[in-house]
């Protein structure tokens, strides 16, 4: 399975040490030159490509930006131009768009969540690795969403 990942999961996932995830839960693992940008300091592992756009797709980047960021349409634009379904994306418009656009969104607790299911990270860790992100790091997750994410690492 492929991911085509945007800012928010990669830096919200590396302050919490846990980029290998995306190595032990995808074969492959793509971003846009957008998000590169955007992640500033954050060393991304050699294990995620960065795939630039074909013309057509920076084309349509540049005459979409509005309401979302340029790393989440060229996420966007890469999955579809590649025929990949799965796109990492926290931002809930731009999560939106994606299923619009036939895409499957997942974000960083989600991939939390598939990272525990495939048996990569225990319950505790991946609980641990939550209430991080919720605690220090600044990720919003409101009391139904922390309510679902416990009891599904139950």
């Amino acid at each position: 399975m492929t991911l085509v990942i945007n800012a928010s999961p990669l830096i919200f996932l590396s302050k919490v040490d846990r980029l290998f995830l995306l190595r032990d839960c995808f074969e492959v693992t793509l971003t846009p030159p957008a998000v590169v940008a955007e992640i500033g300091t954050v060393r991304l592992p050699a294990f995620i490509q960065i795939t630039p756009l074909s013309e057509i797709g920076s084309a349509f980047v540049r005459g979409a930006l509005g309401s979302l960021h340029a790393g989440e349409l060229e996420v966007m634009v890469l999955a579809r131009d590649l025929g990949i379904g799965l796109v990492g994306l926290d931002d809930l418009l731009a999560r939106r768009k994606a299923q619009q656009m036939g895409l499957q969104p997942i974000g960083t607790i989600g991939l939390i969540l598939l990272a525990h299911e495939r048996g990569v990270l225990t319950a505790a860790d991946a609980w641990s690795s939550v209430e991080e992100l919720v605690r220090l790091h600044g990720l919003y997750l409101s009391p139904r969403i922390l309510e679902n994410v416990r009891a599904a690492l139950q």
